[in-house]
């Protein structure tokens, strides 16, 4: 404890009256002087002592506690030092300034981390709120152990002058060089097959030349091109499906990495069909006919064209042509001209032979193998001489009719395999389906083998051909389903599915890998149609690699769950499967800029008198500490100083009137009146 004393005020009015009625006595004063008054200096005199009464000053003495300096010292450990490799030296250099400062008497010295986020690393807000309860007479300087990347440099520097010193230690060499991406123009969407086009540029401080960007679209590479290092540069992809597409651009390792990290980025982009395009031939009206046109008519993304064979060309019943109410079947329009515009061909009982010509057979085939689709829904010809498997198309077809047909109730059923087949699996209650009664035997030479109809003969058969689908459903009766016969069947969601799956929909694919950020971290889900899924190998935006065993959810859908140690892109692998999945923003703004810089916080070091000192990659070239006085120089070549305020904590306090306060009014008073009898003299 140390003794102390002061000179305080007890006022008889408010402050607010009396310095109302100072201002009110001065300007008074001021007009007195100004018309020439014969006594001012008594008149001065006389105020000054009638506010003295008003003020009753006191002599106070106090009993006063030394508090202690405040220092504070904040340690950048944002993903932007873990990405380049400084993360351990910014911590071994905070925990040596802190001994060094616990080492100086009469200093509190507090550590405080600060860490990224969405929108990267906040320094100022962290000293902000570490000091909000301490007053700014105890603040002794403060210490930023960081890279020197911030992303909420103060807007004005000198307000924050009253901190103390703050001093900038710049953990890295601001003189290597990182070569990093950034995405200008980057669509969320894109029609598939269309093109859609990506610009950024790569920043590589110091260097010219060519650089080499690679884009891949869910792993797998689409496009690349040659950049120039600083400038702008754009090129053209192509989405392969819809749904989400993780697009990743990368630009070639240069010359002096702190990471590569930042020599990625990424964005998903939704795909869009403009129109899927539809052609469904009936070749004989039946009662299924309805079924199919009902399906895709109910979906707005498809356009229908269908045409039904009423009037084979070789009927005689000796109708003028030009009083038939049919239009001729344009097979030169479907099959010639327009044939590539149709992305699913159905045919939904085979046309008889003579209708089509076998050539238009082969470009149907051709089609199919440049990635068309094609499904066949088999009535009884089919099983004759008339079937679609004695033209061009046999080369393509997974399985070929007996010559028999099957004349007798049957339930259909999954297949091993199909209870693993996106198309099937998990279709609800196969026990309950109802009878169909008529079936085209069939042996299966290839393929998948999904349905089981009478006998277990082969029912939906389907396979790929070239880059294209094809799928032979042996028989035409999935009406009766679509009728409740027996109580029905889910003939919409089978129908449905087999449409997507020939137009080779993301969703339905037979081997599948996802993954996607949960509420309990990423959730992996692998579908297969082997009987057991591999580990997936999970890659980290760090680069670190773990692995994840799959458990079986249902036959063919096997899922996993794995917790979030990092924020930014990670990525899944299953042979030659890849997914993607984003936690927190694609490409965090941490990772964008990792070069160690002193130019972003050195406004707020000069405007509160700090030093800016570069402690190196390894953070050990650290200054000596100083305690200085209140307003001296607080920096030198290899030493920061903090302040010493001489703060104190009051204990108690004893207050004694200099005079009562009537007594100074009084003789205030008194050279009021002394000073208006002398000018009245």
């Amino acid at each position: 404890m140390i003794a102390g004393a002061r000179i305080g005020l007890d006022p008889a009015l408010p402050m607010s009256a009396i310095i109302a009625l100072g201002v009110l006595a001065l300007v008074l004063l001021g007009v007195y002087i100004w018309r020439g008054g014969g006594a001012p200096i008594l008149r001065a005199l006389g105020l000054l002592f009638v506010f003295i009464g008003l003020t009753q000053p006191q002599y106070v003495r106090e009993t006063r506690e030394p508090a202690e300096d405040v220092a504070l010292i904040v340690v950048d450990q944002s993903e932007s030092l873990a990405l380049a490799g400084r993360r351990d030296a910014a911590r071994a250099a905070g925990d040596a300034l802190a001994a060094q400062l616990a080492a100086l008497p009469g200093l509190n010295v507090r550590v405080r981390e600060a860490h990224g986020g969405p929108d990267g690393t906040l320094i100022t807000s962290v000293v902000e709120d570490a000091l909000a309860d301490v007053a700014r007479d105890r603040i002794g300087g403060v210490i930023l152990v960081t890279d020197g990347q911030a992303s909420d440099p103060p807007t004005a520097p000198r307000d924050l002058a009253q901190l103390g010193p703050a001093h900038l230690l710049i953990v890295g060499d601001p003189a290597r060089g990182d070569r990093r991406l950034e995405l200008t123009s980057a669509p969320t969407f894109g029609i598939v097959g269309e093109p859609m086009r990506i610009t950024g540029r790569v920043i590589d401080p110091g260097r010219d030349g060519p650089v080499r960007v690679r884009v891949s679209i869910d792993g797998q590479r689409v496009a690349e091109t040659n950049a120039g290092a600083n400038s702008a540069f754009s090129i053209d992809v192509r989405l392969a499906h819809r749904g989400r597409n993780m697009v990743i651009v990368e630009a070639e390792e240069g010359s002096a990495e702190i990471s590569l990290s930042n020599n990625r980025a990424a964005f998903a982009a939704n795909g869009v069909r403009d129109r899927l395009r539809v052609l469904l031939i009936t070749g004989e009206p039946h009662q299924g006919a309805r079924v199919w046109r009902n399906l895709l008519k109910s979906d707005p993304a498809v356009d229908l064209i269908h045409f039904s064979i009423l009037r084979p060309p070789d009927k005689q019943d000796f109708t003028p042509l030009g009083e038939l109410a049919l239009i001729p079947f344009p097979t030169e329009e479907l099959f010639e001209r327009r044939l590539n515009d149709f992305d699913l061909i159905i045919f939904d009982r085979s046309p008889r032979r003579g209708i089509l010509q076998a050539y238009y057979f082969a470009s149907i085939a051709r089609r199919v193998e440049q990635g068309g689709a094609l499904l066949i829904t088999a009535g009884e010809a089919e099983a004759g001489l008339d079937g679609l498997y004695r033209t061009a198309l046999a080369g393509i077809l997974p399985s070929q009719p007996t010559g028999q047909v099957i004349n007798r109730p049957y339930r259909p059923a999954p297949t091993a395999l199909g209870q693993r087949h996106p198309v099937v699996r998990g279709l609800p209650a196969p026990e309950r389906w109802g009878r169909w009664t008529q079936q085209v035997e069939a042996r299966a030479s290839g393929g998948q083998t999904v349905l089981q109809g009478a006998d277990g003969r082969p029912l939906l058969v389907l396979d790929r051909a070239g880059e294209g689908r094809v799928a032979q459903f042996w028989s035409d009766q999935p009406w009766l389903w679509a009728r409740g016969y027996e109580g029905g069947g889910p003939h919409g969601e089978l129908l449905r599915r087999l449409a997507h799956w020939l137009m080779q929909e993301p969703e339905l694919e037979d081997e599948r890998l996802t993954l996607d950020p949960g509420p309990r971290g990423l959730e992996i889900e692998r579908s297969t149609l082997q009987a057991n899924a591999d580990p997936i190998e999970l890659i980290a935006p760090s680069g670190t690699r773990t692995t994840a065993t799959l458990e079986q959810a249902s036959p063919g859908l096997w899922r996993a769950q794995t917790p979030v140690t990092e924020q930014g892109l990670y990525e899944a692998r299953s042979g030659n499967l890849r997914a993607f999945a984003a936690v927190g923003p694609l490409n965090p703004r941490e990772a964008s800029a990792l070069a160690a810089t002193p130019d972003i916080l050195r406004p707020f070091a000069e405007a509160t008198g700090g030093g800016v000192i570069l402690t190196g990659e390894d953070g050990r070239r650290l200054p000596q500490v100083r305690r200085i006085e209140r307003g001296a120089r607080a920096s030198g070549g290899d030493w920061i100083g903090i302040e010493r305020n001489g703060a104190y904590t009051v204990r108690a306090a004893v207050a004694s009137p200099l005079g009562p306060g009537w007594l100074w009014a009084l003789i205030g008073v008194a050279l009021l009146f002394w000073g208006w009898r002398r000018e009245s003299a």
